[in-house]
């Protein structure tokens, strides 16, 4: 688990928090399993971020999947409310979040943890165990026909 609720709440006021988690016009309190439901939809895209990376669960977690995973949630917390408008900061902090998982999906970003799996490894256990954990390239090749040349009909 990347965040707590208790982590989540500190993110903006807990009035928000009731508003975008408790579907009763007169609710005190954050609906937790709402609540828990935006957290794990965060933990979930980390992880599939992380998977080909990574030996997961991580045993030391940087801040910066804290940051990630408070953006994805608070994303996933508006999504629920179609009817009022998503705050841009949001938006954008999503947004952020989810290129910077790419980027540690790709390679080109570290978390400087000493868990970083070995691709061989990877396709060797994967086959033993028949798990998921193969190495993302994140690159297509697509081979089409040669172009038809049609001038002149």
């Amino acid at each position: 688990m990347y965040i707590t609720e208790e982590a989540l709440s500190l993110g903006f006021s807990k009035k928000i928090l009731v508003e975008l988690s408790n579907d009763e016009p007169r609710a005190t309190e954050p609906n937790n399993e709402v609540v828990a439901m935006a957290i794990r939809f965060a933990d979930e895209r980390i992880d599939a971020a992380l998977r080909s990376r990574y030996r997961l669960p991580l045993t030391d977690v940087p801040t910066s999947l804290f940051l990630y995973a408070e953006c994805l949630a608070r994303y996933w917390l508006y999504g629920r409310r179609p009817e009022t408008k998503m705050p841009d900061v949001v938006k954008e902090n999503f947004k952020w979040a989810v290129g910077e998982l790419e980027k540690i999906q790709t390679g080109k970003l570290h978390l400087g943890l000493a868990t970083l799996i070995n691709p061989a490894e990877t396709a060797e256990s994967a086959e033993e165990n028949r798990d998921d954990l193969l190495p993302d390239s994140s690159e297509y090749e697509v081979r089409a026909n040669t172009k038809l040349n049609t001038f002149g009909y």
